[in-house]
């Protein structure tokens, strides 16, 4: 049986000693007050629907993680919008798609790829039709709120994220690629959520292959090849100084981490008040 109150043993993929609760006006930031997920969302789709969904020819499948999520897997022919943060996908869909400050005017700028299929014709204006999808669904149901508010009118997203995919689908029916980073100690998960193979650098806390540890960039808990040309020297010795002391003490810091100072005595003083007493 488990020590921890929340019975979760080793294989938890969570602390239970680590739990912090804050409160947060956004849980993923998008940084639009006016998206609001509750008044409006595109049309969920079940993980066994979404195949057939993102093999239709005129949908466009888009992946609304970052550029480090996506780098450890993402289904087949999925756009890549290239973003480190969740707060620079609008920007990255009003330029792709050339997006009228009215929202009356929906176009493709077009490319190779899974871009050439982005459109069908409505009208007087191009509206493509949208598959999203993410690791867990949170993020989709705020990028399907805003591109609904921004004239889209068939945007689907997969209910569950990628992670009741990876649950639910058979691999051998499987339209995913590669694994689904995770942000808890497992890193990766393959199908039937079993742990993967990626590992955390922790210079820049993104997710690492064993090719990328085979790189003359990468040292452990100090930088990989994603992060070494970003970090000075300064950091970087710093970084193997936090190792250092983790690997003698078990804590960044040492073992007086989070400690009061001990109070000194005076000895002398103290002393000298003693013999006063007794005279």
């Amino acid at each position: 049986m488990s020590s921890s109150p929340l019975a979760a043993g080793e294989d938890a993929p969570f602390r239970w000693d680590h739990v912090r609760v804050k409160l947060k006006k956004e849980i993923v930031t998008l940084g639009m007050p006016s998206v609001s997920p509750i008044e409006r969302v595109g049309t969920y789709i079940k993980p066994m629907e979404w195949n057939a969904l993102i093999s239709d020819p005129d949908v466009v499948v888009i992946d609304v993680r970052n550029d480090y999520e996506i780098r450890v897997g993402k289904f087949k022919g999925a756009v890549d919008p290239c973003t480190t943060a969740f707060r620079d996908f609008p920007s990255w869909v009003e330029d792709r798609f050339k997006l009228a400050d009215s929202g009356d005017k929906l176009e493709s700028s077009g490319s190779a790829g899974a871009l050439d299929k982005l459109t069908k014709e409505k009208g007087n204006k191009k509206v493509p039709r949208i598959a999203m999808y993410c690791t867990g669904g949170i993020r989709c149901e705020k990028a399907s709120s805003f591109l609904l508010s921004k004239g889209f009118d068939e945007v689907y997203h997969l209910e569950g994220g990628i992670l009741r995919y990876l649950e639910e689908v058979p691999k051998t029916e499987s339209l995913w690629e590669g694994e689904c980073f995770v942000f808890d100690k497992r890193v990766s998960v393959e199908h039937g959520l079993v742990q993967g193979t990626f590992k955390l650098c922790y210079g820049c806390k993104k997710p690492v292959s064993d090719a990328d540890m085979e790189s003359p960039e990468w040292e452990y808990a100090v930088s990989c090849p994603y992060c070494f040309a970003s970090k000075s020297d300064e950091e970087k010795e710093r970084a193997r100084a936090r190792q250092r002391q983790f690997e003698k003490w078990g804590i960044i810091g040492g073992p007086d981490k989070g400690r009061r100072p001990a109070k000194t005595v005076d000895i002398k003083v103290n002393s000298a008040t003693q013999m006063s007493k007794s005279l």
